[in-house]
């Protein structure tokens, strides 16, 4: 399996393994790349036998070459679980990923995975991804759910990752917040990176990535209490790790439920995170002039929080 990647001027001058992470594959981990570099799977299209190493700082325009290797053994153990598969062909699907259960292991964090679960319930899955992440090409964080796509064969994983990378993937989510946004409508454009001390969590940084978030107010609640509470639909342009939460969070306006943004978590503890991935929408990969449209109903728990919130 070969996967061709184009160096865009946003990366000119960054670390080959930082740059082939966030282009090779939408859910790449960065020891992973490493390894394929270390291993001589990754080379210049230019000058293809010119060893190359982790710290190579890539050139707009620039043409590597990845020559995947084979799927080793999975050390994953399969567990049975609910994983209602919404869309289907041969070489990728579209699933309802649940809330509370993280797309793969990750550190500090042993509980089964939805790749536990897939590994259980399907046979063939793209290996792009690595040993700990085959089929995942994106992520939902742990408590947020919705819809979710699943490459099958390594083709697939590599033309639907293109195309999140080249924003061909419209992804449409709900949430309640906290409070209402100024504006009725409109746009956040604050750059995204890690937290400087609580590593776990992302923040609004400038020499974070960037980040594009569109929402829309749908419905403010206003409680006998005089608490207010506001019903956002969201499309992303980018797809930042809790990019959502994070703009929501900064805007004054965190999602219901959220234990790393809002400090109210504890007191909509019943609910969950109220944010929701409704609908994706992306041309199929291999057949022109078709789109593939998958759209989930809201969980019950978001309808039970609209019920009673006038309530609190």
């Amino acid at each position: 399996m070969q996967i061709f990647v184009t160096v865009s001027e946003e990366y000119n001058q960054s670390r080959l393994d930082i740059f082939l992470k966030d282009n090779a594959g939408d859910d790449l981990s960065r020891s992973t790349v490493q390894k394929w570099i270390d291993s001589g799977f990754v080379k210049n299209s230019e000058n293809p036998e010119k060893p190359l190493k982790n710290g190579h700082k890539v050139s707009t325009e620039e043409k590597y070459l990845i020559e995947i290797p084979p799927k080793p053994p999975s050390r994953l153990e399969p567990v049975q679980m609910d994983i209602p598969v919404l869309y289907e062909e041969e070489e990728f699907m579209v699933i309802h990923k649940k809330a509370g259960i993280p797309c793969h292991s990750g550190p500090g964090d042993d509980s089964p995975s939805l790749v536990n679960g897939l590994l259980y319930q399907f046979q063939n899955l793209s290996s792009v991804g690595g040993d700990r992440r085959p089929g995942i090409v994106h992520r939902l964080d742990k408590p947020t759910e919705g819809v979710l796509v699943i490459a099958k064969s390594d083709r697939a994983h590599a033309a639907l990752s293109k195309m999140f990378q080249e924003r061909m993937v419209k992804k449409s989510y709900y949430a309640w917040v906290l409070q209402s946004p100024v504006e009725g409508k409109g746009t956040i454009n604050l750059p995204i990176g890690r937290h400087p001390v609580e590593r776990i969590k992302m923040c609004v940084r400038e020499d974070g990535r960037a980040a594009v978030t569109h929402y829309k107010t749908e419905k403010i609640i206003q409680t006998h209490t005089g608490r207010k509470y506001s019903f956002l639909s969201l499309d992303l342009e980018t797809g930042r790790t809790h990019q959502i939460r994070v703009h929501l969070q900064k805007s004054g306006c965190p999602v219901v439920g959220d234990s790393l943004y809002s400090r109210s978590a504890k007191e909509y503890a019943q609910y969950g995170l109220l944010l929701f991935s409704k609908k994706i929408e992306f041309p199929h990969p291999f057949q022109a002039d078709k789109t593939v449209t998958v759209e989930l109903d809201f969980p019950e728990r978001f309808k039970t929080f609209e019920r009673k919130c006038v309530s609190y």
